[in-house]
């Protein structure tokens, strides 16, 4: 009975790990289950030694992005656009001058 628990404890702490790839200020329900429906598996697969330290999943999957899943890649690549463009740059209204 422990070993179906200890991996819903797995999954739940890999979930949010994926949840870490979403930058603050879009933060919500759908683009976290997106996340983590893309990268679930290949948290688990690649990076279940990190579980549950969610910085270190992060990092794990990004140090095995080549091996990671095209959905995750994706995901991955689209935390790191919004975390360039800086705060208040993933669809906050702007002011005109």
């Amino acid at each position: 009975m422990s070993m179906p628990l200890t991996r819903a404890v797995a999954l739940a702490a890999a979930a949010g790990a994926i949840a870490l790839l979403v930058p603050a200020e879009r933060a919500n329900a759908q683009g976290t289950e997106r996340q983590r429906l893309a990268c679930m598996t290949d948290a688990m697969t690649l990076c279940a030694g990190d579980v549950p330290n969610t910085r270190r999943i992060e990092s794990c999957l990004r140090r095995n992005y080549d091996r990671i899943s095209p959905p995750c890649q994706g995901e991955l690549d689209a935390a790191a656009r919004a975390a360039a463009a800086g705060p208040g740059a993933a669809g906050a209204p702007r002011s005109r001058p």
